[in-house]
């Protein structure tokens, strides 16, 4: 889809309310942040839209300032695997940073977004003056691999009960008194997240709380009871 040109009213704003939220940029000082958001380009995108795509020419990191943005691939029967869903404050296209290179996932707009781009040169630049920025980010990258390393031993090694019970846990926060996490995603896309379809997925949920494994407490959270 074309991408919208036009920049809707929000989508530019302060450029505390672009960076400050950003955990990449919250190290610098507001000085900082001010010659940084020189480099930003604003952009909209309706929802449905794609940000970016594979084979295209990698140029920008993109900073979501609202909405939300989904990462996937397409394998050569066309089949759809979830990379991961990028929220608001966090950033996408990273891999090809560190070269000249092309885009090898596609990034689609969830939903209404407002994003904050930087084009690649700008940014190795940024890192060479803020080594903060560089820490921060290599912290994210790890985790994100870190999550790729687990999706597919998941996907290739263990049933669909046990990586939709291991992925609820995986999403427990130990600082709260009960063990409730949130489905931040539509079914459809954890089943692609987790390597399975959707009918697939329900099955399971209803095994699960069939078990008294789990128990759905509210819409689109979930008590996992057999950590209570």
């Amino acid at each position: 889809m074309k991408k919208n040109q036009s920049t809707p009213h929000g989508c530019e704003g302060r450029e505390q309310f672009c960076l400050s939220n950003v955990p990449l940029f919250q190290s610098l000082t507001t000085e900082q942040m001010k010659k940084i958001y020189l480099l930003i380009h604003h952009k909209y995108y309706s929802q449905g839209e794609t940000i970016y795509r594979p084979f295209e020419t990698a140029d920008s990191l993109y900073m979501l300032k609202s909405g939300k943005v989904r990462i996937y691939r397409l394998s050569d029967t066309g089949k759809e695997q979830l990379i991961r869903m990028v929220d608001q404050n966090e950033f996408t296209g990273e891999l090809a940073l560190f070269k000249k290179g092309i885009y090898e996932a596609f990034a689609q707009a969830l939903t209404d977004c407002c994003v904050c781009a930087i084009k690649h040169e700008d940014f190795r630049e940024l890192l060479l003056q803020y080594p903060k920025i560089s820490i921060e980010m290599l912290s994210t990258i790890s985790q994100r691999l870190g999550a790729s390393e687990q999706q597919t031993t998941w996907a290739t090694t263990e049933t669909v009960r046990d990586r939709l019970l291991h992925f609820l846990i995986s999403l427990v926060d130990s600082t709260q008194e009960e063990p409730i996490v949130e489905l931040k995603m539509a079914k459809k896309d954890l089943a692609s997240y987790l390597g399975t379809t959707s009918e697939s997925l329900s099955r399971e949920l209803a095994r699960l709380e069939k078990d008294n494994i789990i128990k759905k407490v509210a819409c689109g959270k979930i008590k996992l009871l057999a950590l209570s």
